[in-house]
């Protein structure tokens, strides 16, 4: 079931460019890794290479988590939980217009356009869990 997101964590999801999505791997092992991500109403859209270790993880363990920076003094600390999903058929992210426009800049100045098309294979996680740091 969809969860309602607050203000903050919207800005967050939709502002924020690197987040923390963390998969599980076969042994049980949480295996966190870097990626981009894009808030899709209250689904989170990630892109990974086919053969990326985290659509095996999800194949077995689909519950994961997207953990985004703090402030840097311990608070604005959000994670997002949820049922993820590997989508069958092959997605070029520069066709997905909403997460190329959040991306593209950044991807022109890594020198990543080229490569981001093996980047094919989109994720959707349904977010269902939300947690922040308080706020004082």
């Amino acid at each position: 079931m969809p969860i309602d997101l607050n203000a903050e964590v919207i800005q967050r999801l939709t502002d924020d460019t690197d987040g923390w999505l963390t998969t599980v791997a076969k042994s049980g092992q949480p295996v966190p890794r870097l990626v981009w991500f894009l808030l899709d109403g209250t689904d989170v859209v990630v892109y990974s290479h086919p053969t990326g270790a985290k659509v095996r993880h999800i194949g077995n363990h689909p519950r994961v988590s997207l953990n985004l920076d703090s402030d840097g003094d311990g608070g604005g600390v959000i994670v997002v939980g949820g049922v993820a999903t590997v989508e069958p058929e092959p997605v070029d992210p520069r066709t997905d217009e909403r997460y190329w426009a959040k991306y593209d800049e950044l991807a022109e100045r890594l020198g990543y356009v080229e490569m981001m098309g093996d980047f094919n294979t989109r994720i959707r996680i349904a977010v269902d869990k939300v947690w922040t740091t308080p706020v004082a």
